[in-house]
Protein backbone atom coordinates (compact mmCIF):
# COMPACT_ATOMS: atom_id res chain seq x y z
CA UNK A 1 0.00 0.00 0.00
CA UNK A 2 1.54 3.26 -1.10
CA UNK A 3 -0.66 5.68 0.83
CA UNK A 4 -1.26 6.13 4.52
CA UNK A 5 -4.52 4.62 5.83
CA UNK A 6 -7.19 6.72 7.43
CA UNK A 7 -6.44 8.11 10.87
CA UNK A 8 -8.60 7.04 13.84
CA UNK A 9 -10.13 10.53 13.86
CA UNK A 10 -11.06 10.26 10.18
CA UNK A 11 -12.58 6.82 10.74
CA UNK A 12 -14.64 8.09 13.65
CA UNK A 13 -15.86 11.05 11.59
CA UNK A 14 -16.80 8.81 8.65
CA UNK A 15 -18.76 6.43 10.88
CA UNK A 16 -20.74 9.37 12.27
CA UNK A 17 -21.35 10.70 8.76
CA UNK A 18 -22.49 7.35 7.38
CA UNK A 19 -24.90 6.63 10.27
CA UNK A 20 -27.71 8.19 8.22
CA UNK A 21 -26.35 7.51 4.73
CA UNK A 22 -27.74 5.13 2.14
CA UNK A 23 -25.36 2.23 1.39
CA UNK A 24 -24.80 3.53 -2.15
CA UNK A 25 -23.42 6.79 -0.71
CA UNK A 26 -20.96 4.80 1.39
CA UNK A 27 -20.00 2.66 -1.60
CA UNK A 28 -19.49 5.73 -3.78
CA UNK A 29 -17.15 7.24 -1.18
CA UNK A 30 -15.17 3.99 -0.94
CA UNK A 31 -14.88 3.48 -4.69
CA UNK A 32 -14.00 7.12 -5.41
CA UNK A 33 -11.44 7.18 -2.60
CA UNK A 34 -9.65 3.89 -3.24
CA UNK A 35 -10.22 3.04 -6.91
CA UNK A 36 -8.73 0.87 -8.44
CA UNK A 37 -7.45 -0.84 -5.27
CA UNK A 38 -10.93 -1.67 -3.99
CA UNK A 39 -12.96 -4.87 -4.26
CA UNK A 40 -16.07 -6.52 -2.89
CA UNK A 41 -15.92 -10.04 -1.50
CA UNK A 42 -19.21 -11.85 -1.93
CA UNK A 43 -20.31 -15.25 -0.68
CA UNK A 44 -23.26 -15.18 -3.09
CA UNK A 45 -25.44 -15.86 -0.08
CA UNK A 46 -29.12 -15.41 0.63
CA UNK A 47 -29.41 -11.66 -0.08
CA UNK A 48 -26.14 -11.00 -1.91
CA UNK A 49 -27.94 -9.71 -5.00
CA UNK A 50 -28.83 -6.49 -3.16
CA UNK A 51 -25.29 -5.35 -2.41
CA UNK A 52 -24.08 -6.48 -5.83
CA UNK A 53 -26.84 -4.40 -7.42
CA UNK A 54 -25.79 -1.35 -5.38
CA UNK A 55 -22.12 -1.86 -6.26
CA UNK A 56 -22.85 -2.12 -9.97
CA UNK A 57 -24.86 1.11 -9.81
CA UNK A 58 -21.77 2.84 -8.40
CA UNK A 59 -19.14 1.15 -10.61
CA UNK A 60 -20.16 -1.52 -13.15
CA UNK A 61 -16.54 -2.74 -13.39
CA UNK A 62 -15.91 -3.00 -9.66
CA UNK A 63 -13.88 -6.09 -8.81
CA UNK A 64 -15.98 -8.80 -7.14
CA UNK A 65 -14.18 -11.71 -5.49
CA UNK A 66 -15.50 -15.09 -4.34
CA UNK A 67 -13.67 -17.53 -2.07
CA UNK A 68 -14.41 -21.06 -3.29
CA UNK A 69 -13.63 -23.56 -0.56
CA UNK A 70 -14.54 -26.57 -2.69
CA UNK A 71 -17.52 -27.13 -0.39
CA UNK A 72 -19.98 -24.58 -1.73
CA UNK A 73 -23.50 -25.75 -2.43
CA UNK A 74 -24.15 -26.44 -6.14
CA UNK A 75 -27.00 -23.95 -5.77
CA UNK A 76 -24.49 -21.29 -4.67
CA UNK A 77 -22.41 -21.81 -7.81
CA UNK A 78 -25.61 -21.70 -9.87
CA UNK A 79 -26.63 -18.45 -8.16
CA UNK A 80 -23.17 -17.01 -8.77
CA UNK A 81 -23.50 -17.70 -12.49
CA UNK A 82 -26.99 -16.21 -12.56
CA UNK A 83 -25.79 -12.96 -10.98
CA UNK A 84 -22.56 -12.91 -12.98
CA UNK A 85 -24.58 -12.90 -16.21
CA UNK A 86 -27.29 -10.54 -14.95
CA UNK A 87 -24.86 -7.87 -13.75
CA UNK A 88 -21.96 -8.67 -16.13
CA UNK A 89 -19.79 -8.99 -13.04
CA UNK A 90 -16.06 -8.43 -13.07
CA UNK A 91 -15.74 -11.61 -11.00
CA UNK A 92 -12.61 -13.39 -9.81
CA UNK A 93 -12.72 -16.74 -8.01
CA UNK A 94 -10.06 -17.58 -5.45
CA UNK A 95 -9.94 -21.30 -4.73
CA UNK A 96 -8.38 -22.75 -1.63
CA UNK A 97 -5.31 -24.96 -1.87
CA UNK A 98 -7.21 -27.85 -0.32
CA UNK A 99 -7.32 -31.20 -2.10
CA UNK A 100 -11.04 -31.64 -1.51
CA UNK A 101 -11.27 -35.33 -2.36
CA UNK A 102 -8.26 -36.18 -0.18
CA UNK A 103 -9.74 -34.09 2.63
CA UNK A 104 -13.03 -35.99 2.40
CA UNK A 105 -11.19 -39.32 2.58
CA UNK A 106 -9.12 -38.24 5.59
CA UNK A 107 -12.26 -37.07 7.40
CA UNK A 108 -14.47 -39.98 6.38
CA UNK A 109 -14.58 -41.30 9.97
CA UNK A 110 -15.83 -38.00 11.37
CA UNK A 111 -19.44 -36.78 11.28
CA UNK A 112 -19.90 -33.98 8.77
CA UNK A 113 -20.64 -31.48 11.54
CA UNK A 114 -17.42 -32.31 13.43
CA UNK A 115 -15.34 -29.18 14.14
CA UNK A 116 -12.33 -30.72 12.37
CA UNK A 117 -14.40 -31.06 9.21
CA UNK A 118 -13.55 -27.49 8.44
CA UNK A 119 -11.90 -25.46 5.73
CA UNK A 120 -11.20 -22.48 8.00
CA UNK A 121 -7.42 -22.20 7.61
CA UNK A 122 -7.66 -22.85 3.89
CA UNK A 123 -10.40 -20.26 3.51
CA UNK A 124 -8.42 -17.67 5.44
CA UNK A 125 -5.34 -18.25 3.25
CA UNK A 126 -7.42 -17.87 0.09
CA UNK A 127 -9.01 -14.71 1.47
CA UNK A 128 -5.59 -13.21 2.11
CA UNK A 129 -4.75 -13.83 -1.55
CA UNK A 130 -8.05 -12.25 -2.60
CA UNK A 131 -7.28 -9.12 -0.56
CA UNK A 132 -3.63 -8.81 -1.59
CA UNK A 133 -2.83 -5.45 -3.17
CA UNK A 134 -6.09 -3.81 -2.09
CA UNK A 135 -6.47 -0.62 -0.09
CA UNK A 136 -10.20 -1.11 0.53
CA UNK A 137 -12.23 -4.25 1.22
CA UNK A 138 -16.00 -4.01 0.74
CA UNK A 139 -18.11 -6.50 2.71
CA UNK A 140 -21.77 -7.32 3.25
CA UNK A 141 -21.57 -7.56 7.05
CA UNK A 142 -24.68 -6.47 8.95
CA UNK A 143 -25.12 -5.89 12.68
CA UNK A 144 -28.45 -7.70 12.76
CA UNK A 145 -26.95 -10.96 11.53
CA UNK A 146 -25.29 -12.11 14.75
CA UNK A 147 -24.08 -10.98 18.17
CA UNK A 148 -20.54 -11.31 16.86
CA UNK A 149 -21.38 -8.65 14.24
CA UNK A 150 -23.44 -6.33 16.43
CA UNK A 151 -20.76 -3.61 16.57
CA UNK A 152 -19.75 -3.72 12.91
CA UNK A 153 -18.65 -0.21 11.87
CA UNK A 154 -19.25 1.26 8.43
CA UNK A 155 -15.53 1.99 8.10
CA UNK A 156 -12.68 0.27 9.88
CA UNK A 157 -8.91 0.22 9.47
CA UNK A 158 -7.26 -3.16 9.99
CA UNK A 159 -3.82 -3.68 11.46
CA UNK A 160 -2.25 -3.96 8.01
CA UNK A 161 -3.74 -0.63 6.90
CA UNK A 162 -6.51 -2.17 4.80
CA UNK A 163 -9.71 -0.14 5.02
CA UNK A 164 -12.72 -2.40 5.55
CA UNK A 165 -16.08 -0.95 4.57
CA UNK A 166 -19.46 -2.48 5.44
CA UNK A 167 -22.11 -0.26 3.80
CA UNK A 168 -25.00 -2.48 4.94
CA UNK A 169 -23.98 -2.45 8.61
CA UNK A 170 -27.26 -1.02 9.93
CA UNK A 171 -29.60 -2.56 7.37
CA UNK A 172 -32.09 -5.18 8.50
CA UNK A 173 -33.40 -8.18 6.59
CA UNK A 174 -36.58 -6.17 6.07
CA UNK A 175 -34.61 -3.30 4.53
CA UNK A 176 -32.91 -5.71 2.15
CA UNK A 177 -36.15 -7.45 1.25
CA UNK A 178 -37.81 -4.16 0.38
CA UNK A 179 -34.82 -3.16 -1.75
CA UNK A 180 -34.83 -6.51 -3.53
CA UNK A 181 -38.55 -6.38 -4.25
CA UNK A 182 -38.23 -2.82 -5.56
CA UNK A 183 -35.47 -3.84 -7.97
CA UNK A 184 -36.71 -7.33 -8.81
CA UNK A 185 -33.68 -9.08 -7.37
CA UNK A 186 -33.51 -12.83 -6.66
CA UNK A 187 -32.78 -14.58 -3.39
CA UNK A 188 -30.39 -17.53 -3.22
CA UNK A 189 -32.25 -20.65 -4.49
CA UNK A 190 -31.98 -22.37 -1.08
CA UNK A 191 -33.78 -19.52 0.68
CA UNK A 192 -37.09 -20.91 -0.61
CA UNK A 193 -36.22 -24.20 1.12
CA UNK A 194 -35.81 -22.52 4.52
CA UNK A 195 -32.08 -21.71 4.57
CA UNK A 196 -31.52 -18.25 6.04
CA UNK A 197 -27.71 -18.17 6.10
CA UNK A 198 -25.62 -20.15 3.63
CA UNK A 199 -21.95 -21.09 3.73
CA UNK A 200 -20.17 -24.36 2.99
CA UNK A 201 -22.47 -27.37 2.89
CA UNK A 202 -20.71 -29.45 5.61
CA UNK A 203 -21.50 -26.84 8.25
CA UNK A 204 -24.76 -25.33 6.97
CA UNK A 205 -28.30 -26.42 7.70
CA UNK A 206 -31.67 -24.79 8.15
CA UNK A 207 -31.81 -22.60 11.28
CA UNK A 208 -32.26 -24.46 14.55
CA UNK A 209 -33.45 -21.25 16.27
CA UNK A 210 -36.22 -19.39 14.39
CA UNK A 211 -35.05 -16.14 15.99
CA UNK A 212 -31.45 -16.53 14.84
CA UNK A 213 -30.97 -16.65 11.06
CA UNK A 214 -27.36 -17.83 11.45
CA UNK A 215 -28.19 -20.67 13.87
CA UNK A 216 -27.93 -23.17 11.03
CA UNK A 217 -24.23 -22.39 10.67
CA UNK A 218 -22.00 -24.68 12.74
CA UNK A 219 -25.08 -25.75 14.72
CA UNK A 220 -24.14 -27.39 18.00
CA UNK A 221 -20.57 -26.14 17.83
CA UNK A 222 -18.87 -23.42 19.81
CA UNK A 223 -18.34 -21.46 16.62
CA UNK A 224 -20.15 -18.56 14.98
CA UNK A 225 -17.68 -17.33 12.33
CA UNK A 226 -15.38 -18.95 9.78
CA UNK A 227 -12.50 -16.64 10.72
CA UNK A 228 -12.04 -14.42 7.67
CA UNK A 229 -13.52 -11.41 9.45
CA UNK A 230 -10.92 -11.74 12.19
CA UNK A 231 -8.21 -10.93 9.64
CA UNK A 232 -6.19 -7.84 10.55
CA UNK A 233 -7.99 -7.23 13.83
CA UNK A 234 -9.39 -3.73 14.07
CA UNK A 235 -7.67 -0.80 15.66
CA UNK A 236 -9.76 0.71 18.46
CA UNK A 237 -11.20 4.10 17.63
CA UNK A 238 -9.87 7.02 19.68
Amino acid sequence: MTEMPLTPQEVESLNRRFATAHPTEILRWAVDTFRPEVALTSSFGVRSAALLHMCMAVDPRLSVRLIDTGFLFPETLQFMETLRKRFNLNLSIFRTKMDVEKFKQEHADRPIEHPDYCCGDYKIEATKRALAGLRCWLTGLRRQEAISRAKTPFVDVLDNGLVKVSPLATWTSKDLHEYMVKHGLPYHPLFAQGYTSIGCYPCTQKPVDPNDPRSGRWAGQNKTECGIHDLGKSRPLS
